[in-house]
């Protein structure tokens, strides 16, 4: 019976619950912060969320009354709401917004953006180092391809963007920091690191079905070209880089023979079963 109250108490209260959200970006570019924490305290209750790709949070289930609400990140200073915020039975508080400043007013920073240079895609996860004055500072890319690298001390830096499965790039110039100030737009377009495939098949004889040992295949494309053997089984491996392909195939004592298609090549993949029935150069006088 105490366990049934208890749960119809606690259903009744968190049918009457409120809630607090809004956004924290920086003070400086206005570009959102991720992973920052907000706290909403009152005199009997209390909450916290952190934000998401966007800045967004949003802190539930708090009983109606009115909140004092903080915000806080790594390297910013701790933000507090100007006013008490209110937040009545079943309804979000919204617009409750901060703009956090940098912990050292003095440093400056570089900001960005990097994306696929092909599809112009944000790069999630890109890791950006910039390294001058002896010192190094690192900083990732959000979902949307941003990144924000803070405390850099006055001067002139190097500046490189990264990813995995993608080419590492050099910005083409020194990028300067000024105290206090953002250096934005220092934006990267990453080529992709293309792996490569390959093509596979069988060469054998077209009237005795035999295989072919020692035929030559070759593949000729806009991304290069490629040749290799048979082996014993008529079996042969063409390692190519991603692309459209012409193949063929000859052999000692036979007709050389085309594919009748271009053949593709995808990164990381095997395209199968290329193969090639040779017509003996001979056939016709034995007959």
């Amino acid at each position: 019976m105490k366990r049934l109250l208890l749960a119809l108490i606690l259903t009744a209260a968190a049918a009457f619950a409120g809630g607090i959200t809004g956004q924290v970006v920086d003070a400086e570019t206005g570009d959102p912060i991720a992973g920052a924490v907000v706290v909403a305290r009152s005199a009997s209750d209390a909450g916290r969320a952190q934000t998401n790709e966007r800045g967004v949070y949003r802190i539930t289930d708090l009983e109606p009354g009115k909140y004092s609400v903080a915000a806080k990140a790594r390297g910013y200073l701790l933000s507090r709401y100007p006013r008490p915020v209110p937040v009545r039975a079943t309804e979000m508080t919204d617009g409750i917004d901060f703009r956090l400043a940098g912990k050292r007013a003095g440093d400056g920073a570089i900001s960005g953006r990097v994306v696929d240079r092909r599809t112009d895609e944000p790069i999630r996860g890109a890791t950006i180092v910039a390294v001058g004055g002896g010192a190094r500072y690192k900083a990732r890319t959000d979902g949307r391809g941003r990144y924000l690298l803070r405390g850099l001390k006055p001067g002139r830096y190097s500046v490189t963007a990264g990813a995995r499965g993608y080419v590492k790039e050099s910005y083409p110039r020194p990028v300067p920091v000024v105290a206090g100030r953002v250096t934005k737009d220092i934006d990267f377009a990453l080529a992709s690191r293309q792996r490569s495939g390959a093509i596979t098949g069988r060469v054998v004889d077209a009237r005795t079905r035999e295989p072919i040992a020692g035929a030559v295949v070759v593949a000729r494309g806009e991304h290069g070209n490629g040749r290799a053997l048979t082996d014993r089984r008529g079996h042969y491996v063409l390692k190519l880089k991603p692309g459209s392909y012409q193949v063929a195939a000859r052999a000692r004592g036979y007709v050389p023979e085309a594919y009748p298609r271009p053949v593709p090549v995808k990164p990381g993949r095997v395209t199968k079963d290329i193969d090639f029935a040779l017509r003996h150069s001979q056939a016709g006088l034995a007959d």
